[in-house]
């Protein structure tokens, strides 16, 4: 009887304790999202630079943080096949915008061949010095 109800207990127990695994893992990579679009927004805000700086930094900060997932400079504007997880740097003027967005694979896969959506987006005015 007990191996019975093991045998029923054990695949719901398994998929909650994924789903947490999941969950932590996903709201880490959002957490690390978050803080490299900050990191390239601020970058690329300093006097002299601009948005490949913006989307260099965002890279570079981002990439230790995924997993299983990679990071690539791509902008919707931009001709081909959209990558699975992207960052575009925007020259708006007097602010630069700074995206992050795609998705990243999932241990648990409700939907086969989509993962856990990613998205942050940042705007900062750029520096201004007056004389």
């Amino acid at each position: 009887m007990a191996l019975m109800e093991f045998a029923l207990a054990w695949p719901i127990v398994l998929l909650l304790v994924l789903g947490a695994v999941q969950l932590a893992i996903w709201a880490s990579e959002s957490a690390a999202s978050r803080g490299a679009a900050l990191a390239g927004a601020r970058a690329g805000t300093v006097a002299g630079a601009g948005t490949d700086v913006a989307a260099r930094v965002t890279l570079n900060s981002l990439t230790p943080a995924l997993v299983g997932a990679g990071a690539v400079v791509w902008c919707p504007a931009d001709t081909g096949r959209q990558p699975m997880l992207w960052i575009c740097a925007t020259d708006l003027g007097s602010a630069l915008r700074v995206d992050i967005s795609g998705s990243v694979p999932s241990l648990v896969s409700i939907v086969p061949g989509q993962g856990m959506p990613i998205h942050a987006r940042v705007v900062l005015d750029k520096e201004r010095f007056s004389r």
